[in-house]
Parts: structure tokens; C-alpha cells; sequence
């Protein structure tokens, strides 16, 4: 067994550093592209994104056909409380115009609770693995420097489509470095907390009880997660411009595809 304030310590490198540097990455790049463009990026992630999180959901229990019973079911159910419930928060996403637009900072500060509730079951496998294992650090514990790698850079990435939507709709929100470095902040906090909470909690909990099933909190996470999708996707569709346009932002898509996909590489 790893020590808890060890496995929390780690934890909260590998979750929040990461993240906060995603965003700063994006901003950086934010600079160069229109917001579309970065719109176009982070759909690529997402696409990834959700291919691996359904993976981690067992694909909803689908390879068991019509034979799942009760417990399919309540994959099912709770995938469709994750998308239901944040999407109860943004009811003007499908208005047209500036009215879909009204939430301003709350779009990418939703958007980061919708893709960081996944991260409650990455966290709490940190945690189930680090009090169960009996390996002398967490580095061996988790496969070494290069699955370690990976995770880090997938918490770099993902908090990129925050970004996107941060420019996309709340790119005047803050006036100054100090304002924007503070909604990262928040940003990189709202992202991050699900997989600490899901770390420390699990630490503890699986020492108490075995057999703890973590599918259904990703069924959770890919449910509310197709929130960033949607709204990403609006401004993709607005002023689309000539047909290079088109395929500079397929080049997007698929470079934000394969970001994602090098990463899931390091860990194979």
C-alpha cells in the first residue's frame, strides 16, 4: 500500500499542472487562430475523448445484447442523467443567434464539470490502485514512465476543449493577464476536482469494500461530457466561408484526433 497523502500529493500534480498548462497552451495558440479554428481542434480531442470514455464505460454494456438485465440498464440510466442534467443548465444552447450565447463565462466553466466527471473514475482508480498495490512507488505502481507519461499528457490535452470554448464564447471575460489567469484557475479547478475527490475517496472505500464497479461513473462522465461537443460545434457552422476553410478545419479536427491518439500510443 502507498500512503495517502503520497497518492493525494500525486494526484494533484497530475491533474491540476497538467491541466492549467493545456490552457495556457491554447491561449497561446489563441493568438495565431480564429476561435473556429480552435473549435475545430478541441472537436478533434473530443472525438477521442469520447471513444476512449465509452471504452472505459464498457460500451454501455452493448457486447452483452439484450442480456445485460438490470445492471445494462443502469448504464444506460446513468449516462442519460449525466447528459440530462448538464444540459438542464444551458437551456439557450439551441437558440439562435447572441441569445445562444448569453452564458458567457459559464459555457467553458460548465463545459469543465462536463468533462472533468470522468476524471472522478480516473481518480478513483489512482486511488483503489495505490491502496491496493505492492509496488514501492507510484510510478512502478502504474506502469512506469510511460503510462505515467500518457495520463500527463491526457490531462493536458482534455482541458484544451475548455479552452477552445473559453475563446469561442468568453474571450472578453477577463481585460487583463490577471483576470484570465484566474479563470484558468477556476477553470483548472472545476476540471481537475472530480478526479481528486474520486482519488481520495476511493483510497479509503476499497479497503472497505472489493469489487467496487467504476464503469458507471464513466457512463456518467460520457453523458454529461456531450455537452462540449454540441457547443463546440456551433461555431463551426457560422460563417464557414470558402472551401479551403472547410478543409483547413477538417485538418483541425483530425490533428486534435491524433493528439489525443499519440497520447492513448504511450500507454499501449
Amino acid at each position: 500500500m502507498l500512503g495517502f497523502a503520497e497518492t493525494l500529493g500525486a494526484t494533484l500534480g497530475s491533474f491540476l499542472v497538467p491541466a492549467f498548462a493545456g490552457l495556457l497552451i491554447i491561449s497561446a495558440a489563441a493568438r495565431y487562430l480564429k476561435p473556429r479554428y480552435l473549435a475545430a481542434f478541441a472537436i478533434g480531442l473530443y472525438l477521442w475523448f469520447f471513444s476512449d470514455t465509452i471504452g472505459d464505460a464498457s460500451f454501455l454494456g452493448a457486447s452483452q445484447g439484450f442480456a445485460g438485465g438490470a445492471l445494462q440498464l443502469a448504464l444506460w440510466v446513468t449516462f442519460a442523467i449525466g447528459l440530462l442534467a448538464v444540459l438542464s443548465f444551458d437551456r439557450n444552447m439551441f437558440a439562435e443567434g447572441q441569445i445562444g450565447e448569453v452564458l458567457g463565462f459559464g459555457i467553458p466553466l460548465l463545459m469543465a464539470v462536463a468533462i472533468g466527471v470522468h476524471g472522478f473514475g480516473e481518480g478513483a482508480a489512482v486511488g483503489a490502485t495505490a491502496a491496493a498495490t505492492h509496488s514501492a512507488n507510484h510510478l512502478e505502481a502504474f506502469g512506469g514512465v510511460s503510462a505515467a507519461s500518457s495520463f500527463v499528457v491526457h490531462k493536458a490535452l482534455e482541458p484544451m476543449i475548455i479552452g477552445a470554448a473559453y475563446w469561442v464564447y468568453a474571450r472578453d471575460h477577463a481585460t487583463n493577464m490577471t483576470g484570465r489567469l484566474k479563470d484558468f484557475s477556476l477553470l483548472t479547478l472545476a476540471f481537475s476536482l472530480p478526479g481528486i475527490i474520486g482519488a481520495a475517496t476511493l483510497y479509503y472505500l476499497v479497503q472497505a469494500i472489493s469489487g467496487i464497479d467504476l464503469t458507471y461513473a464513466f457512463a456518467l462522465g460520457l453523458g454529461t461530457s456531450i455537452y462540449a461537443a454540441l457547443r463546440l460545434s456551433r461555431p463551426l457552422f457560422k460563417d464557414s466561408g470558402s472551401n479551403s476553410e472547410s478543409f483547413r478545419t477538417a485538418l483541425l479536427i483530425l490533428l486534435g484526433f491524433a493528439c489525443l491518439y499519440l497520447a492513448a500510443l504511450l500507454h499501449a
